[in-house]
Formats: C-alpha cells, structure tokens, sequence
C-alpha cells in the first residue's frame, strides 16, 4: 500500500476507535463519579496525577523507542530492529521497578503530610496508591510493543487492544453501582487488573506476528545503542518532568489551596481534553512512523512536508469540536454529569484552550525529533513547563483564583509555540514564513471563521438542548467548508477525491 493511502487508512481506523472510545469514556466517567462521589473522585484523580508524576519517565522511554524503531525501519536493517527492540523492553522493565520502588518509598510520606486528604481517607488512599503503582509498571512494559505496532502501522491492532481496555473499564465501572464495599479500593484494583491483561495480551501476539519480539536474553555488547536511547531518553525525561509538573504538579497546588473538589474539576476537565486531542491525535499517531522513516531514509523535503500537514490537521481536527464544546461547554457539562463540581466549566474552556494553541506546531517538534537533535528544544520546553510550579504557587498562595493557574498554562503554550517554530527553522531548516503561510494563516482562518458562527448563535439563541444542536452541526459546517477552500492544497484535495472515488466505485460495484 503507498503510504499516503496508508496514512488515510490508519486515521479512518483510529477514528472509528475513537468514536467508539468517547462513546464509552462518556458513559463510564458519568457512572465513576456517580459510584465514587466527588470527593473520592477527586482523591482517585489526585493520586492518578501523583503516580503520573512519579511514572514520567514512561513518555520519554515509548517516544525513544518509537523514534528508534520507525528510523531502523526506514534503513530496513531487521537485525538491528531486534536488537533495538530488546535493548528498549529491558531498559521499560528497570524503568517500571524504579517506579515501584519510589511510590512505595515516598508515597507514604506524601499523602500523611503533604497532600490535603482527611484522615479518614489515608489509609484507603495509600491502597489506591499502591494499585495505580501496579497499572504503570505493567503500562511501562507495554510500551515497546506498543510502539512497534506503531512503526509498524498496524493500527487495526493496536485499536483492538485499547477497545477491549476501555469495555473492560466500562464494565469495572457497572460493577462499581453494585458493589456494596470500598468502592474507590476496588476500582483502583480493576484499573490494575486491566492493565496487567492487557500487557499479557500485547506481548502474545507481538511475538507471535513480529519477529523482532521475539529473542533470547543476551549481555549487552552494544553500548553506542544504550548511550544514543539515553540520551534522547534523557533529554525528552527533561520535558516529560515540566510537562507533568505543569498539569499533574498543578493539580497538586489546586489541592492544597483550595481542596478535593478542584480535584474533581481538574480531573473532570482533564478527560474532556483528552476526548477532543482524540480527533487530532489520531493523525500524528498515523503520520509519526512516516516522518521518522523519511528521516531514516535521508528525505528531509518529505519530514517538513508531513511535518506542516500534522501541524494542520491537528489543530483542524481537534478545532472541529473544541470550539463549540469551549462554547456550549455549561449545558453540555449539565448534560453530562448532571451536577459537576464548582470549577469544572471554566476548567474545561481553558485546557481546551492551551490544546488548541499547542497542536498548531506540534508537527513541528516530531520533525525535530526524527533528526535526534533535540536537546534544546526539550531543554527549552521543560523549563518552560517547570515555571508553572513555582508561579502558580506564587498566584494561590497570594489569593488568585483556580483559574489563574490554567490562564499560567495558556500563556505559557504561546511560548511554547515560538519555541518550536525557531527550533524548526534552525535545526530542520523549515522558513518560518512557510510555517505562517502553510500552517498559521489556514488555522487563522479556520478559527476565526468558526467562532464567529458560533457567537452569533449563541448570542441570538436561548439556551438549551436545540441550541446547542445548532451550535455544533453549525460549526462543524462552516468549519468543513473553511478547510475544504483555504486549510488544504491541491494535491491534497485531490487526493481525497480520489480516494472518495474509489470508495464509491467499490461500495457500488
């Protein structure tokens, strides 16, 4: 298959997964926090972003081993996939034991002294602790045969797999309405239970479909390997650290200043982000692999073109439904969960907010990553993400709202922004005047245009279930039609008609 045909293909199924996905996120967030209560929620969503913090070098580790797996692909060097594969699943395995043993170490000490959680509530809390500890080390060993499926772009299977995790947590969540004990102990354990399935189910069917997951323990000979997957590890650790600490770290501070219910809000908004980065994710996730393999091949016009149309896409994919969600975003809370906690809508506008400004240049930082040269990019960017702590304790400590720690994060992401477009002009050698022209102007646009059908809706409407109908199928209208004319090139559209014709024809014959 060629591989634009390819990538169409991966993101049409990436796209059916997550649609299923939402489906079933939406219906078992609604029966968690109905089965927990906002208090334990906003406990579990705490000491999930706790273990978070502790597991960041889980991120950095599966990028590392992506990056390195598509580039050997791109050589088409078989010998030295396994050898990468091998040296990386060890290298998961010491990752996920350090882990453990720091949770078990420090978590203790956190929760009795420094985390607001009633008396009461600690010891239940330390078991919750322990169980999340569980589902990361047994998602850090995941990672390398995740990552292959991803260099490999089978994203069919690897859209089974996290399928069958989501039905598997609806249906924790189902159990939780009837059970009579604990319930915050007992979904902590299933998430667990889940986690540690699904590790064995991926290592199986790996082994039995991939060759390069299948090998015998050998001594590590091949130091240069060990030294060029620390180092980007290290460098991408960095990053993953400010990153944590900017969302995970501010829910922290959120926590001690004001208490469990911003818990609940924060962890509330955070799924709702994570919904929508789904519709934009969902082309990087099948573009990735390309960019990584152009690289290995030596074809850097083909890294910046790929590059620029992720950058776009992205942000057009997830712009589609976060702009009206960030419009509609009090009815459509209310139809959710019914009641959600103080905070939650405001929240959700402004995490929303710093995901759309961070997709328009995040193609850009996957074209630095394929060249390896990324360090500082990732030492600008973690540091960055690292003022967040100490300014946003500043704000609270001195009576700002909830909020301002979130406006900290959206003003950060602008920054972010121009980091990544210097870095990829610099070290890529993509002009910044194609970046305005390809990628800026067309999102702009796209925006802008979206927006203001938007406003003008709500402003004339009263509010309510038809209003919001309106609202999305509106500016999922005007969206479509703004990126058919000025978010897309010619040969894109064609591409597109093609592939629409050829469906036709198929369904037809």
């Amino acid at each position: 298959m060629q591989p634009g045909n390819r990538i169409i293909l991966n993101t049409f199924i990436l796209y059916t997964k997550m649609i299923f996905s939402i489906l079933i996120g939406l219906i078992s967030t609604r029966l968690i926090l109905k089965a927990l209560g906002i208090e334990d929620y906003g406990i579990y969503n705490l000491v999930a972003g706790v273990v978070s913090m502790l597991s960041f070098l889980n991120t950095s580790l599966a990028t590392s081993t992506q990056r390195f797996l598509s580039i050997v692909l791109g050589k088409n060097d078989n010998k030295f996939l396994s050898e990468v594969f091998r040296y990386s699943l060890v290298l998961h395995f010491l990752v996920g034991i350090v882990v453990v043993l720091v949770v078990a170490l420090l978590g203790r000490y956190g929760i009795e002294h420094v985390l607001s959680i009633h008396s009461d509530k600690r010891s239940e809390t330390l078991l919750v602790l322990y169980f999340l500890s569980g589902s990361v080390f047994f998602s850090i060993l995941s990672v390398p045969y995740v990552a292959v499926l991803i260099s490999r772009e089978n994203m069919l299977l690897l859209s089974i797999f996290e399928i069958a995790e989501i039905c598997l947590k609806l249906l924790g969540a189902i159990i939780l309405l009837f059970y009579s004990g604990d319930r915050l102990i007992l979904y902590a354990a299933v998430t667990a239970s889940i986690m540690f399935v699904s590790f064995v189910l991926k290592s199986i069917i790996c082994r039995c479909k991939y060759s390069e997951t299948r090998f015998l323990f050998q001594p590590f000979t091949n130091m240069e390997l060990v030294k060029e997957l620390v180092s980007f590890t290290g460098w991408y650790t960095f990053a993953s650290i400010g990153s944590i600490g900017r969302f995970q770290g501010l829910q922290v501070l959120l926590n001690v200043f004001y208490g469990v219910v911003t818990n609940a809000a924060y962890g509330i908004a955070n799924q709702v982000n994570g919904l929508m980065q789904f519709f934009a994710t969902a082309i990087l996730q099948s573009i990735r692999p390309q960019i990584m393999k152009s690289e290995g091949a030596h074809d850097r016009m083909r890294v910046t073109r790929l590059s620029l149309i992720a950058c776009r896409y992205m942000f057009f994919l997830c712009a589609i439904f976060s702009i009206p969600m960030i419009l509609e975003m009090p009815y459509v809370l209310h139809l959710w969960l019914d009641n959600p906690p103080e905070y939650t809508v405001g929240f959700c506008r402004l995490v929303l907010l710093a995901t759309l400004l961070y997709m328009i240049t995040s193609g850009l930082a996957t074209a630095v990553d394929a060249t390896g040269n990324i360090k500082w990019m990732y030492i600008c960017l973690g540091c960055l993400h690292i003022l967040n702590l100490p300014i946003g304790y500043f704000l609270l400590h001195y009576g700002a709202s909830p909020y301002s720690v979130l406006w900290l994060v959206v003003g950060e992401e602008i920054i972010c922004m121009c980091v990544r477009i210097g870095l990829a002009k610099y070290i890529v050698g993509i002009p910044v005047k194609i970046i305005i022209k390809k990628v800026m102007l067309p999102v702009g646009i796209m925006a802008s245009q979206t927006l203001f059908i938007g406003i003008i809706i709500i402003n004339f409407l009263e509010v309510g279930f038809i209003r919001t109908i309106i609202t999305f199928m509106s500016c999922l209208v005007v969206s479509l039609v703004s990126v058919w004319y000025c978010g897309t090139e010619q040969f894109e559209r064609e591409r597109i008609k093609a592939i629409m014709c050829n469906m036709k024809f198929k369904l037809l014959k």
